[in-house]
């Protein structure tokens, strides 16, 4: 259960990281939104992101993805397992 809990702070915290690097080194064309960064991450398990405002116009979502292995079997239907989990970060 702490691994869970740490590594969501850790993507919390990259987060606000990455949100303060480019409050501080963006020009004037940059701090209205143009910017769009966007992170993956696999696991085993479904983790969750980071979704708010880092800081007024720099807006951070995600999305849990679930990534498959599929098979045939002997009457040629397809059966499909949840092997991972992809995590898709992206800020703006």
């Amino acid at each position: 259960m702490s691994m869970k809990i740490t590594k969501a702070a850790v993507l919390v915290a990259l987060a606000a990281v990455a949100g303060a690097g480019a409050m501080f080194t963006s020009g004037p064309a940059e701090a209205r939104g143009s910017r769009f960064e966007q992170w993956t991450y696999e696991s085993k398990e479904p983790l969750k992101g980071y979704e708010g405002f880092l800081f007024p116009g720099y807006y951070c979502s995600y999305r849990r993805l679930p990534v498959r292995t599929c098979k045939y079997d002997q009457y040629g239907r397809e059966t499909c397992k949840v092997t991972s989990w992809r995590l898709e970060q992206s800020c703006s």
